[in-house]
């Protein structure tokens, strides 16, 4: 599925401490649901919130959290979604591998979650996205 994506654009800028929840390396295969950034304003495709994912402290992921799989685009995955490397709708049960983004264990073609680009500097994740 290379045309465009199911998730409209969305502007999504944050910056996010790494020590938040503690130190960096509690980061690793334990990702972290954000629905606003350091400033209030909310983050992700209708203000769903993103997920932010490692699993090695060095190479992160963000995703939107709004599923896929959900036609009309209200279902989404919080904090209490997220396990290891697994994120599972709460709604149609699909589950995402974070490592990719992609739905496993199913046949049907389902687009994987909307990523978004980030930046390691310093102690800081900077999400940036238009």
């Amino acid at each position: 599925m290379k045309d465009k994506h199911v998730i409209p654009d969305v502007p999504v800028y944050t910056q996010i401490d790494l020590s938040v929840g503690g130190e960096s390396n509690n980061w690793i295969e334990l990702p972290r649901y954000f629905n606003s950034s350091y400033t209030g304003k909310a983050l992700g495709y209708n203000g769903q919130g993103i997920i932010i994912y490692t699993n090695n402290n060095t190479d992160f992921k963000c995703y939107d959290a709004t599923c896929t799989n959900c036609s009309d685009l209200t279902s989404y995955m919080t904090q209490k979604e997220l396990q290891g490397n697994y994120a599972q709708c709460p709604v149609c049960g699909v589950k995402f591998l974070l490592l990719y983004g992609y739905p496993e264990g199913t046949e049907k073609k389902i687009y994987p979650l909307k990523e978004y680009p980030i930046v390691k500097s310093g102690n800081k994740l900077i999400v940036s996205y238009k």
